[in-house]
């Protein structure tokens, strides 16, 4: 009597109960293979009902792979793992960093507005006192004296 589905059953649940890697390590024994009784292709777990050995049906069909958790831990698993983390800080990094040299454009440009905003004012502060001189230098010319009394202002 072929027991394969009991087995695998018990190493199944062997491996979670704590033989470890058991559940995830590659098997040793072949994958279930399809089986003919009485002319009815059936599994192979089928056969252990059957009192005669079950006749293989065609080829063996190829092993599945099985989930390998050691493959995961290797050193170069981890080393990609690590590449990979570098990488990925690197970039956040980057665009933090723009983040924030983009805030301090923005700042510089305010700052660059006010400034020429006060700049403006001052040049036109400038022409206009420039203007005043040149006036009183031509009414000098002409040989008017600027008064000492302020002068009027008229309401209408």
């Amino acid at each position: 009597m072929k027991l394969g589905t009991v087995n695998r059953f018990g190493q199944s649940v062997a491996g979670l109960a704590g033989s470890a890697g058991r559940l995830f390590r590659e098997r040793r024994q072949e994958a279930v293979e399809e089986v003919e009784l009485a002319g009815v292709d059936v599994l192979g777990e089928a056969g252990m009902f059957a009192a005669e050995p079950p006749v293989q049906a065609g080829p063996p069909r190829p092993r599945e792979e099985i989930f390998d958790i050691a493959a995961i831990l290797r050193l170069r698993t981890f080393l990609y793992l690590i590449a990979g983390t570098a990488l990925l800080l690197f970039q956040i990094h980057n665009t933090l960093s723009i983040k924030e040299l983009a805030r301090q454009n923005e700042q510089l440009r305010e700052q660059l507005r006010i400034s020429t905003s006060i700049r403006t004012s001052q040049e036109l502060k400038a022409s206009e006192l420039q203007s005043i001189h040149n006036i009183s230098g031509y009414a000098q010319g002409l040989g008017l004296v600027s008064s000492a009394v302020p002068p009027v202002d008229l309401e209408p």
